[in-house]
């Protein structure tokens, strides 16, 4: 099935999502007015609402507490043209735009912003840009974008960040990141 992740480059309000999920004509799935709770893998600290597209397909937004993150997984025949649809309407960033911004000379602040936020957007498939700009960002000299890139390993999920985090845990002049990258270590799958 094909997938989309989309974030808002801006904090939303749910009434525009919904006024734009009517426009679109998406079907409500969430049984509630507002999101609920996130209950999947990684998502505990989230609040999602899903709807049904025009071609069955699955729009779910989720509001991120941890990382601070508004955006939309997309599922379905349609998910390119409903991720057209929500850049048209919202200031949004897709993780190339992200891996972009990343590869470029910016503040420490907005590398963190970055890195959290290419952590729950970059395609769950193993993409070798993605993982050396946050392997990148886990060599860094300050503690908070390594603490990003811990969170942005996390998320993507991938066996393949072992290595990495397994120096920073060891070494890493930080006590939270090593904590924090200890504790990914036993969330990540074995390497292969």
């Amino acid at each position: 099935m094909k997938e989309a992740r989309i974030a808002f480059s801006s904090e939303v309000a749910f009434d525009r999502l919904t006024h734009h999920a009517q426009s679109r004509d998406w079907e409500a799935e969430t049984p509630s007015e507002y999101p609920v709770p996130g209950t999947e893998p990684l998502a505990e600290d989230s609040y999602t609402y899903t709807w049904k597209t025009k071609l069955n397909g699955i729009a779910r937004f989720v509001d991120d507490e941890v990382t601070e993150v508004q955006y939309f997984i997309l599922r379905g025949e349609d998910s390119s043209a409903e991720a057209d649809a929500l850049s048209r309407t919202f200031m949004t960033t897709t993780h190339t735009e992200c891996l972009e911004s990343l590869a470029g000379n910016i503040s420490a602040a907005d590398r963190e912003r970055g890195l959290e936020v290419l952590g729950v957007i970059a395609p769950r498939e193993f993409k070798e840009s993605v993982y050396e700009t946050v392997k990148n960002g886990l060599a860094s000299d300050l503690a908070t974008v390594r603490a990003a890139a811990i969170s942005a390993a996390i998320q993507l999920y991938w066996a393949e960040f072992r290595p990495s985090l397994q120096i920073v845990s060891t070494s890493d002049p930080d006590p939270n990141n090593r904590a924090l990258s200890s504790n990914a270590l036993h969330a990540l799958p074995p390497s292969q």
